[in-house]
């Protein structure tokens, strides 16, 4: 009696498998669809996490808004001041000036730095291939004498007076000697697209060279010279970025040096571990609308999985009712059904696993930029709500079992 439920099954073997794909089919969008949502923006919250800084300033009012804004809107001569007036518990600023461009024909969030930032933003990795944009700050010293204002230091663009607008050409911008359009991009865009050091790209209305490629992980895909990306994006303003990566000095609180510096300038200073919270607030509204999905998805399967169950126990009244002539109880024919629900929902759930890795592989092939996450927790959800489902879609057709006439249908022709 104990192979009777599988042997039902292998009895009707096409619409066995039948429904135990229709099962996988909702398996695998559970846990697809899942670990594609949070692993696109999960994969966003790391590369920024990776950053060797400790607080984000951003201009006064944005809170959590910081997590998607781009273009210029904190003069970064904060940056300067900070350090000014905060030396003892900021170690380095670094603005960053954020603009979407396309590349490889997706949309990236491109980081505009000092070329020295770029041993900061990689989150501290090597170059794998090339070097980084403007290495003698060739660029950058050309503009602060076109300004009459003398650069810092290699690689940075000196002091600039407030709310100026430079007039460039894109003469000067291509100019080789300036090296002013230049990109360090990361190696996971530059498989996506075939992209090599040395080679040009047409992007953002501009001729591109790729001149260094950074690994997996760092905050952006794309990186170019601040002072190109305010000029090109900020509306010739070459004085403002969107945002201020601050690292403090070892040993200081992260919380009350967020405090005191914003009490001093007055723009939000935000922990650079609160940016994966602010990512879920902004978007995790997409969570939802994917998990409604796969639990309408399930509901479908689980539901075919019941009259599948219900068809079976109306084919087999007669045999049934032959089982409690001979004795079954109702709870041995609960059993048997139920065990049919769930071997068909067993087999089912490793077909969805399965097509899940399947899928996720298509995917990340046919579209390199985008992550599938597939984590044990969504497999254990996955599993369970294949459990739970088996035994709900199994109730009705077990209590129809129960309640067959032995008489009638032993008498029916």
């Amino acid at each position: 009696m104990a192979n009777l439920p599988l042997a039902n099954l292998l009895h009707h073997k096409l619409r066995s498998v039948l429904s135990a794909l229709g099962i996988g089919i909702g398996i695998c969008m559970l846990v697809t669809l899942s670990g594609l949502s949070r692993g696109s923006l999960f994969e966003v919250a790391e590369r920024l996490e990776s950053v060797d800084a400790d607080l984000i300033v951003s201009p006064r009012g944005w809170g959590n808004n910081t997590a998607d804004k781009s273009g210029s809107a904190l003069p970064d001569k904060y940056a300067k001041v900070i350090l000014e007036r905060h030396g003892d518990i900021v170690a380095r600023a670094v603005p960053v000036f954020i603009w979407p461009i396309r590349l490889a024909g997706q949309d990236h969030r491109a980081a505009g730095v000092c070329p020295r930032a770029l041993a900061v933003l990689p989150g501290g990795m090597a170059l794998a291939a090339g070097r980084g944009f403007g290495p003698h700050g060739r660029f950058a010293a050309w503009l602060a004498r076109k300004l009459r204002a003398p650069a810092q230091a290699p690689g940075d663009a000196g002091d600039l007076a407030d709310n100026l607008v430079l007039e460039l050409t894109q003469a000067d911008l291509a100019d080789p000697n300036h090296d002013g359009l230049e990109l360090v991009i990361d190696s996971r865009l530059a498989r996506a697209g075939n992209f090599s050091v040395g080679q040009k790209v047409h992007a953002a209305g501009h001729d591109w060279k790729i001149v260094g490629i950074v690994p997996v992980g760092a905050m952006t895909r794309i990186f170019l010279p601040l002072r190109t990306a305010q000029f090109l994006f900020g509306s010739g303003d070459v004085t403002k970025c969107t945002m201020i990566l601050l690292k403090l000095k070892p040993g200081v609180d992260i919380g009350p040096a967020a405090r005191k510096i914003h009490q001093a300038i007055g723009h939000d200073v935000i922990p650079l571990t609160r940016y994966r919270g602010m990512l879920l607030e902004k978007f995790g509204i997409i969570f939802v609308y994917v998990d409604i999905v796969n639990v309408i998805a399930l509901i479908i399967a689980f539901l075919f999985i019941m009259v599948t169950l219900y068809t079976m126990v109306l084919q087999r009244t007669r045999e049934i009712a032959i089982l409690k002539s001979f004795g079954a109880s109702s709870a041995f024919i609960l059993r048997q059904v139920l065990a049919e629900s769930l071997m068909l929902t067993g087999f089912g759930t490793a077909i969805g696993i399965g097509l899940s890795f399947l899928a996720a592989w298509l995917i990340e092939t046919l579209k390199p930029l985008l992550t599938v996450s597939i984590t044990w927790q969504w497999l254990g959800i996955a599993v369970a709500a294949a459990a739970v489902g088996a035994v709900l879609s199994g109730l009705y057709p077990a209590w129809r079992a129960m309640r067959v006439d032995v008489v009638e249908a032993l008498t029916l022709e």
